[in-house]
């Protein structure tokens, strides 16, 4: 209700209308799920068009989808967090991604079969990675 009655105080500025209760209640019943935001820009871009001689609520939702837009557009693109990842290792053998490399990766099954995956990291590190 707050945000709504800060637009009709705004919108007052221009056209002279009386802020009531009322009427505010009335705009926050169209209008009270767009953000504060939205609706301003909505409110620039209604007063632009030359066809609405009196604004209603209606104008702003017509208006909302174009003006989310452009606040959209001209927010700072923030950039996105770099994740750290561990590169894919290659094998010492044939210089090849391990995962790619159908003999190491076999070899490494083989040895997980028969001893376990206890030491299968320290085998890798050792025998197979480059």
């Amino acid at each position: 209700m707050a945000d709504t009655r800060t637009l009709l105080e705004e919108i007052a500025v221009l056209d002279n209308r009386e802020v009531t209760p009322e009427v505010v209640a009335a705009w926050n019943a169209v209008l009270g799920t767009m953000p504060l935001d939205v609706a301003q820009m909505a409110h620039r871009l209604a007063r632009r068009d030359d066809r609405i001689r009196y604004l209603e609520p209606k104008h702003l939702v017509s208006w909302a989808r174009e003006a989310a837009f452009k606040l959209d557009k001209e927010k700072p693109q923030q950039e996105q967090p770099r994740v750290d990842v561990v590169p894919q290792p290659y094998c010492k053998a044939h210089k090849k991604r391990l995962l790619t490399c159908d003999p190491c990766c076999h070899r490494l099954y083989k040895y997980k079969e028969i001893r376990g995956l206890d030491t299968l990291l320290d085998f890798a590190k050792k025998e197979i990675f480059a």
